[in-house]
């Protein structure tokens, strides 16, 4: 019988549905009581400014590393007025406590940025990033970030599971790649997917983190990845790669081309299998060769 390698990764890791709770009129204890279940389909369509969606085990996890931020969904656009991609002034009519949204901030150093420290794995969902941050996982595997003028990086709670909600960058040469996190403009349906064509929000030069492609499959950090002041050049003289889409009810996240990062990190990246735990919200995630 052919032995399986199991790579035990321990992270947050929350389930794919949230169900709703009604059960209370404030917009904080809204996020704090929240039902969690575990099902396969992959959500049809996510709405980022739901705000009946109530967020425990977010709230939880993250208050002890940063703070949770009351703003409106108009702060959130006005944020975000850079790009294309779905907005919310426009979608509905709003009551006051409908514009009222929770977000989070963590408790970082000036140079921090999300999918900074950790490291990438090449799996049955696409490229899926491994947190190497204090509160783990949840933020990079539900959610957007953006990087607001008034707070910093901050990430708006989302409820649909993906290996990593980021678009990347390759240069011409193939000796760089580059990720940012999607913004809340990055709206998730799966008839059609977050791609190139249908999200082009345009992050600041200094929100990306990129690495030489001789780095790409190391543990990363702020010593390992380049300083912002490089990234122009390289945006410059690269191809954004957006594609994130349902297949065979997964979400799958495309990336950089494989074949590419293995000729110049001189490392084969095994397509590994994902399995997910239940049970508590320190799940195990173990990842088979």
């Amino acid at each position: 019988m052919k032995k399986i390698t199991k790579i035990l990764l321990v992270f947050f890791i929350l389930p794919y549905i949230i169900t709703y709770s009604q059960t209370s009129d404030s917009l904080l204890q809204r996020i704090k009581d929240i039902d969690i279940s575990l099902s396969e389909p992959v959500e049809t369509e996510e709405d980022l400014y739901l705000n009946t969606v109530s967020f425990q085990s977010f709230y939880d996890i993250l208050s002890p590393m940063g703070e949770w931020i009351q703003i409106t969904k108009e702060d959130i656009d006005e944020d975000l007025s850079d790009g294309e991609g779905e907005g919310t002034s426009s979608q509905y009519s709003k009551t006051p406590d409908e514009e009222l949204m929770f977000i989070w901030k963590p408790e970082t150093d000036k140079n921090w940025k999300p999918y900074m420290n950790g490291r990438w794995e090449y799996t049955d969902h696409g490229w899926m990033w491994i947190s190497a941050d204090k509160w783990g996982n949840s933020t990079y595997n539900y959610g957007r970030w953006w990087n607001s003028p008034k707070y910093g990086w901050v990430w708006l709670p989302g409820y649909t599971w993906a290996p990593a909600w980021v678009s990347w960058r390759m240069t011409g040469d193939d000796n760089y790649t580059g990720w940012v996190a999607l913004s809340p403009k990055a709206k998730w349906k799966s008839e059609t997917g977050i791609t190139n064509s249908n999200y082009n929000y345009r992050n600041k030069d200094a929100d990306w983190v990129f690495v030489n492609n001789s780095n790409f499959a190391d543990e990363l950090n702020s010593s390992k990845v380049l300083s912002p002041n490089e990234n122009t050049p390289l945006i410059a003289g690269s191809q954004r790669i957006t594609d994130i889409r349902a297949e065979d009810y997964m979400i799958i996240n495309s990336g950089p081309d494989v074949a590419k990062l293995e000729q110049k990190t001189g490392k084969k990246f095994n397509r590994k299998r994902l399995r997910f735990g239940k049970g508590s919200l320190k799940e195990s995630v173990v990842i088979n060769n």
